[in-house]
């Protein structure tokens, strides 16, 4: 059975994963990692395409790519077979270095991106590895200074806001702040699976990237919807029913670009933080809605089938 042919267009940027043959190590010692990026370097400069993240396991990798002319198969070929032939030369191996096909994910926007340069830079954080998210092989330091020969962190860091300082500063704190559970575990089992459905589903309910509204209209929206008055919704009120509210709207402000979450930290009154885990909380609580909602329309047709045979 053929594979499926990945879809390609100019600016389409993927999560590529690729894990080491029988799961095994790809890397021997710090030198192969660091002639794999001068690889990459090669190679992002070969077919004029953007590194945006990276980070080099023992057994596997995870980058962060946007294309242009050059399909991303054609990019990653070349990368791989090239790193496999240095590999076997060094260690007289024979065969397959990589598992023979690479995961690559189409990613969607901004939330999208953002969390998954989290997750991209807290593999040795998960993984229990000296150095935590200060890890010497992934890209984390490339944003921490705001700017890398190799890394484009323009786009990411543009997205939190226009001042590098400050951008800078929002970036720390999201990469210091743990997923939630219910959405990091998905991930592991089924890589990036969760990220994406919150990105198809649109779970931000009425509101889209780049939709023409107002912070006030959007409050005043959700404060009807959840029958919330105005003043407890944008003020310190910490009752469940209100909280999970301001999370809501946290999420859609970000979500749609109306504002960074340093701006929106400010007009709330409330730590940055606060922004950053309210936003992971509101996402994880969207996520859990259209699953259970997936669930049961399923046991519907389930049902409907049954009947009908």
């Amino acid at each position: 059975m053929a594979r499926k042919q990945r879809i390609h267009y100019e600016g389409a940027i993927y999560h590529v994963i690729a894990r080491g043959n029988n799961r095994e190590d790809v890397f021997g010692e710090p030198g192969d990692k660091a002639k794999y990026l001068e690889l990459l370097d090669r190679y992002k400069h070969k077919y004029d395409c953007k590194i945006h993240a990276y980070v080099l396991m023992d057994n596997h990798i995870h980058l962060l790519v946007s294309v242009t002319n050059t399909p991303l198969a054609k990019i990653m070929q070349g990368l791989q077979q090239t790193y496999t032939q240095y590999y076997n030369r060094k260690y007289q191996h024979v065969g397959h270095v990589f598992q023979q096909r690479y995961k690559a994910f189409l990613c969607g926007a901004e939330p999208y991106l953002l969390t998954l340069i989290c997750y991209i830079h807290q593999n040795p954080v998960r993984a229990k590895i000296n150095g935590g998210i200060n890890y010497d092989w992934s890209s984390h330091k490339a944003y921490m200074r705001g700017h890398d020969s190799l890394v484009d962190t323009n786009l990411i860091l543009g997205y939190l806001a226009t001042d590098l300082a400050k951008a800078i500063e929002e970036y720390a704190e999201m990469a210091h702040t743990e997923i939630p559970a219910s959405l990091l575990a998905p991930v592991q089992v089924n890589e990036m699976a969760i990220l994406q459905k919150v990105e198809q589903d649109k779970i931000s309910r009425d509101i889209k990237p780049g939709e023409t509204t107002t912070w006030e209209e959007l409050a005043m929206r959700i404060s009807q919807e959840e029958n919330i008055p105005l003043e407890q919704l944008l003020g310190n009120c910490r009752v469940r029913k209100v909280v999970s509210a301001r999370n809501r709207l946290i999420y859609e402000t970000i979500y749609a670009n109306i504002m960074t979450r340093t701006e929106l930290a400010s007009r709330l009154n409330i730590d940055p933080a606060r922004i950053t885990r309210g936003y992971w909380q509101a996402a994880e609580h969207l996520f859990t809605i259209n699953k259970l909602t997936d669930n049961s329309e399923n046991r519907k047709k389930d049902s409907t089938l049954e009947r009908e045979t």
